[in-house]
This record gives C-alpha cells, sequence and structure tokens, in this order.
C-alpha cells in the first residue's frame, strides 16, 4: 500500500486523529498513516466480517508475528507490511500482535465482566495504538505507559459513545460490574435500564478524564509536531465525553458527534495549552507524572 492510499484511508476514516495528522511533516504523516490504515485493516476483519475465516485470519496473523513468518513462506500480507513498518522497533511490532488478538476477541458475542477484563480489553485494542506510536518515533520505553493510558481513554471515550451500536451487534463493553444488563435488553431499554447504563458511561467517563490527564502528561516526551497533533486529536475526543456529559450521560439519544467548528476549537484550544505551558516552563515531563 502506497503512502498516499494509507492518507486517503485515514483521512476517510479517522474523523479525529486525521485532521490533527496535518500538523506531521509528510514522512511523518505517512508513516502514521501506513499504522493507522494496517489498524483499520485488523478491525475491520472482526467489525465488518466478524466470521469464523476472519478470526482464523486474525489468530494466522498473531502466530506469525510473535513467531516468524512472512508472505513468501505462506503468512499473511498483513504480517510483512507490519514487519516493514516496525523494522527494528520490537516494541512496536509486539503490540500490534497484541492488538490483533484483542481485536479478535471482538468477533462473537462480546460481555465485558469486571474492571480488570475493561482495562485488559481497552489497552489491547488502544493502548498499544499509543505504544506503536509511541515506538515509530522512537520515544523512550518508560513513556510508553503514558501513550498507552492516552489510547486507552479514547477507548473509553468510545465505549460510551457507542453502547447502543454495540448493543445492536451483540456486545456489551460496560462491565457487568456497574451495568448487568445484557446487549438484546439495551437495545430496547426500560427506564430501569437506562438509568444503569447513564450511571456507568457516568463512571467510565470519570476514569477516562484520569487516564487523559495521566496521557497529557506524557506529551512532552514526543517530538514538537507529534505532541501537537496528539494533543489536538486527544481534546476532539474529550470533546465526545463532554457532550456525552450534556445529554446527562445518555448516548441512547443517538450518535454523540463534535462538528466542525467545535473540533477546531478543541484541537487549537489543546495547542494553545500547550504553547502556554511551555513559555510557563511546565511543559517538561516529571517522572512522577508517567509510568515507570
Amino acid at each position: 500500500m502506497t503512502g498516499a492510499e494509507a492518507e486517503a484511508i485515514m483521512a476517510r476514516h479517522a474523523r479525529s486523529f486525521a485532521p490533527a495528522a496535518r500538523i506531521l511533516a509528510r514522512a511523518d504523516r505517512s508513516r502514521v498513516a501506513q499504522l493507522y490504515a494496517l489498524c483499520r485493516f485488523v478491525d475491520d476483519l472482526a467489525d465488518e466480517d466478524g466470521s469464523d475465516a476472519a478470526a482464523a485470519r486474525l489468530e494466522a496473523i498473531s502466530l506469525a508475528l510473535r513467531h516468524g513468518g512472512s508472505a513468501a513462506h505462506g503468512a499473511d500480507p498483513i504480517v510483512d507490511r507490519a514487519r516493514a513498518l516496525f523494522a527494528g522497533r520490537p516494541c512496536g511490532l509486539d503490540a500490534f500482535a497484541m492488538l490483533v488478538d484483542g481485536v479478535r476477541g471482538d468477533i462473537g458475542a462480546v460481555r465485558i465482566a469486571d474492571y480488570a477484563a475493561l482495562d485488559a480489553y481497552t489497552h489491547a485494542v488502544a493502548g498499544t495504538v499509543g505504544i506503536m506510536i509511541a515506538d515509530l518515533f522512537d520515544v523512550e520505553k518508560r513513556f510508553h505507559g503514558a501513550a498507552a493510558d492516552l489510547g486507552k481513554a479514547m477507548q473509553l471515550t468510545n465505549i460510551c459513545r457507542d453502547v447502543a451500536e454495540d448493543a445492536r451487534a451483540g456486545r456489551r463493553y460496560l462491565p457487568a460490574a456497574l451495568c448487568r444488563w445484557q446487549p438484546e435488553d439495551i437495545a430496547v431499554p426500560t427506564p430501569r435500564i437506562r438509568a444503569d447504563i447513564r450511571a456507568a458511561v457516568a463512571t467510565l467517563l470519570h476514569r477516562a478524564e484520569y487516564l487523559y490527564a495521566s496521557g497529557r502528561a506524557g506529551l512532552g516526551a514526543l517530538p514538537l509536531r507529534l505532541r501537537l497533533a496528539v494533543a489536538a486529536s486527544s481534546a476532539i475526543y474529550r470533546g465526545i465525553g463532554a457532550e456525552l456529559r450534556e445529554r446527562d450521560h445518555d448516548p441512547l439519544t443517538g450518535r454523540v458527534y463534535v462538528n466542525g467548528p467545535r473540533k477546531l476549537r478543541l484541537a487549537c484550544g489543546a495547542v494553545l495549552a500547550l504553547a502556554w505551558q511551555g513559555a510557563a516552563g511546565t511543559g517538561s515531563v516529571r517522572a512522577g507524572d508517567v509510568h515507570a
């Protein structure tokens, strides 16, 4: 896949990140787009295909990534693309293999049991993306935890936004500890079910705010343009959470989105906040602000 093709995929699907990615230098934007296209391909196997054959293909990709193999020896071509992208960067390749495993778990019925299962899931399908981006840009490994937290925060935001859509697909990512109802119940909610969903969403959005803060604490470790792009895109994602709060945490009243003008305001506000921190001398990373 060419860089232009990958960028077209990112522009079509990554509505929060693609505009922010324009801040990046062309070569860096192309690498990020290649990563996005890889992740999108894997995600589509689960979401748009979702067959037993798709699950088997994802398992084969994971095995080839972890134990060797290439397209020349019968492995999936996606393996060669991932190896080329992460050449000399084993952390990134390991994170991609973990993402493949996490996405494979999306095929079929999903019922998240508890907070531990939710944390494991959000790390597998989104925290890994933060790690992959950090590794692509040669960010020190000690900052990868903060990058993972930012990805997990965004995934929690997605989960809260997509409760109804996921329920129609037979999935419930709200942990049973917060919402014990089955997807078919959520799809046609009673007032009691709706109240439980709102309470669960409020709790998860609060958790997401903690993770956003942890992720932002590591931004100073990123190259300047990437720092600005990540700050802008994460601010847009946080805007989705803010929209949900304005709806009293009810994701069943219609899909939540952030319109173009508000996206621009949120992105500009995040960039200006970084500039202010830099001018005030508070933009550096402190040892206690990130995961060791």
